[in-house]
């Protein structure tokens, strides 16, 4: 089976799989009742994520060794492009 499907088929069940806990939610359920409804689709959620990071707003990943195909910046050259931002 192609990556493709394997993605297609495990959205597929994760989406069955809310659409059955919805049905489950009590009517006017609380907080508490919905975490504990809700709490067996984390790790199927996590799994999906394409996500790397959680933190909003942490910056960016420019001149870091994150990316394979976007090699880092060495010492210098991080230097030279902060005295280069000085100049706006």
């Amino acid at each position: 089976m192609g990556d493709q499907l394997k993605h297609t088929k495990k959205v597929v069940e994760l989406l069955r799989k809310i659409k059955h806990d919805l049905k489950a939610l009590p009517t006017g359920a609380s907080d508490e009742e919905a975490r504990k409804v809700f709490s067996d689709l984390v790790d199927p959620l996590l799994e999906l994520s394409k996500c790397p990071d959680f933190v909003v707003n942490r910056g960016h990943y420019f001149g870091t060794d994150l990316f394979k195909e976007e090699p880092g910046l060495n010492d210098d050259d991080k230097r030279a492009l902060i005295e280069f931002l000085k100049t706006f």
